[in-house]
């Protein structure tokens, strides 16, 4: 009996056992299906953080983008009034190196605003081109006429029709100016 007790244990702990292998089984099928679960859910999470950078990232440049055009819109806006108010400070210069000196009390007067208008130029950075005397440069220049001149080599600037001004270190208005040109040039031109 010993013998047969002891087959009835093993055959009852066999059973059991075999009970138990599918609860075992489907505990691991549960486990790695739970882990793939985790997998997939880690991998979504990692798609949306990196769709939020992303965004995050491409609202950083518009935001920067935004504001540079702003900045070159108002830039833009005040160039264009400082060359209207520009027209209007060459016509005040004319006007006090035309006016005689009968009419003092109005010479005094737009001699005060040319001051407070010459500041005011200053204070936003423009200041006038110096050209007489100097070669011509295309950038800053426009040549409006060349004239041979004796004593004057080519290409250098005689006379400065109307002035032109800078913003800091950009052209804002070329000078329209009269330019020399070859003599020999031209007295070569006018024989033939």
């Amino acid at each position: 009996m010993d013998m047969n007790e002891t087959n009835r244990k093993e055959q009852d702990e066999l059973e059991s056992q075999e009970i138990q292998d599918p609860q075992t089984l489907q505990g691991v099928e549960e486990d790695s299906g739970q882990k793939d679960e985790l997998e997939n859910a880690r991998r979504e999470a990692a798609e949306w953080r990196d769709k939020y950078v992303r965004q995050l990232a491409e609202f950083d440049n518009f935001r920067k983008r935004t504001r540079g055009e702003m900045e070159l819109l108002r830039e833009s806006v005040a160039e264009g009034l400082l060359l209207k108010l520009l027209d209007v400070y060459d016509d005040m210069n004319r006007t006090l190196e035309s006016s005689s000196a009968d009419d003092s009390g109005l010479r005094r007067g737009v001699e005060l605003i040319h001051q407070k208008f010459t500041s005011y130029l200053e204070s936003q950075k423009i200041s006038k081109l110096d050209c007489r005397g100097k070669e011509f440069n295309p950038d800053e220049h426009d040549a409006i006429l060349m004239q041979p001149r004796a004593g004057f080599p080519a290409n250098v600037v005689l006379e400065e029709v109307l002035p032109g001004y800078k913003l800091g270190d950009r052209v804002i208005r070329h000078a329209q100016v009269i330019v020399s040109s070859d003599a020999d040039g031209a007295e070569e031109g006018s024989t033939e």
